[in-house]
């Protein structure tokens, strides 16, 4: 399994937070090869089910979030210029002379634009430019436009390109919903061969990045018997706070929280240390920033733990992690789940 060549076919599918439904038959396609059916689940979320071949298992729940961050028309002006809303926690600070996909009946290039910066005044530049002042140009005019489907509502992505700066390290947009998915993946590819006593659903949810709608629904659906919630953490560059970021490359984040489940927590850790699998645990004492938040609310309360991959520039179109750290998230969750569940070479 060649996870880059996964990791960039994902994330590469559009599943803008609140319409992730248009991409569902591509994820489908996609991920069809690791798991034995794929089907809806809660709200606009897909169930990826990994069968042990036992009647009653018991289910893990791998929990890495469907949707990508983008934006949505607000208006079209009489010039052709769109103006527009965010989906998600967008970083306004990279918007200015960015390009986008405009999902319209067909893919439309669009870039950013707003008054130019030699026009500006000091405090004008030293601005964070608002949504308000933010106009797209796709070069089309506002008739044109409408025929082409473009309409208030009309959802907006990153123009997807991915890059490598070394042989581990992966920059582009999306990784942020996309890598947790492929780790997913990776941890069922690795127990595959081997007889377990669990089934596996990878949740990809909808909405965790606006409504948080998905995992609750989706995990409701699934009812299991534990949850990981996969997602990314804030790598540490060097304007961060090392206390509250992580080390790209040092392995996945096991977070310390009110939200996660304590024996489960640490027998995570406890697999890490006796596999050898590098990973830093690390303390949210009140909020994971995940979907974790919703699990002591669920069906009385399930066990759950929260690893993360770390990732640099979150919620940017220039989102970048170490691949290594992409597979040893993986390793640890199928290191979890054959120690916690008897899994044995099939005979």
């Amino acid at each position: 399994m060649d996870a880059k060549k996964l990791l960039e076919a994902l994330g590469s599918v559009t599943t803008v937070s609140g319409f992730e439904e248009r991409g569902h038959g591509q994820v489908k396609e996609i991920l069809a090869p690791y798991f034995d059916e794929i089907a809806p689940a809660g709200v606009a979320g897909l169930a990826c089910i990994s069968r042990c071949g036992k009647e009653n298992a018991p289910l893990v729940l791998i929990d890495g979030h469907l949707d990508e961050i983008g934006l949505i028309v607000t208006d079209i002006k009489d010039d052709g210029l769109l103006t527009v809303g965010s989906l998600g926690g967008i970083d306004r600070r990279t918007l200015t002379g960015e390009r986008f996909i405009v999902h319209a009946n067909e893919p439309l290039f669009a870039v950013t634009v707003k008054k130019p910066y030699c026009m500006m005044n000091g405090n004008e530049q030293r601005k964070t430019p608002s949504m308000d002042d933010l106009r797209l140009f796709t070069g089309k005019t506002k008739e044109e436009l409408t025929a082409l489907g473009v309409k208030v509502g009309t959802t907006i992505g990153y123009e997807k390109n991915y890059f490598s700066l070394s042989d581990d390290l992966f920059f582009g947009p999306s990784l942020d919903n996309a890598a947790a998915a492929v780790a997913g993946t990776l941890a069922v590819e690795q127990l595959k061969g081997k007889e377990r006593g669990c089934d596996i659903a990878l949740l990809l949810s909808s909405q965790e990045e606006s409504f948080g709608a998905g995992f609750k629904t989706g995990a409701f659906s699934l009812d299991p018997d534990e949850i990981f919630v996969v997602d990314v953490d804030l790598g540490n560059t060097p304007e961060t706070d090392k206390n509250k970021t992580v080390t790209v490359g040092e392995g996945p984040s096991v977070a310390l929280s009110v939200q996660t489940d304590r024996a489960m927590t640490r027998s995570v850790i406890d697999v890490a240390k006796a596999k050898e699998i590098p990973c830093q645990p690390i303390l949210n004492v009140k909020s994971t920033g995940t979907n974790a938040s919703a699990v002591p609310f669920l069906m009385g309360g399930i066990p759950c733990a929260v690893v993360s991959i770390p990732l640099k520039y979150m919620h940017t179109p220039a989102e970048g992690i170490s691949m290594k750290d992409l597979e040893n998230t993986g390793k640890l969750l199928a290191a979890y789940i054959e120690e916690r569940y008897g899994v044995k070479e099939a005979e």
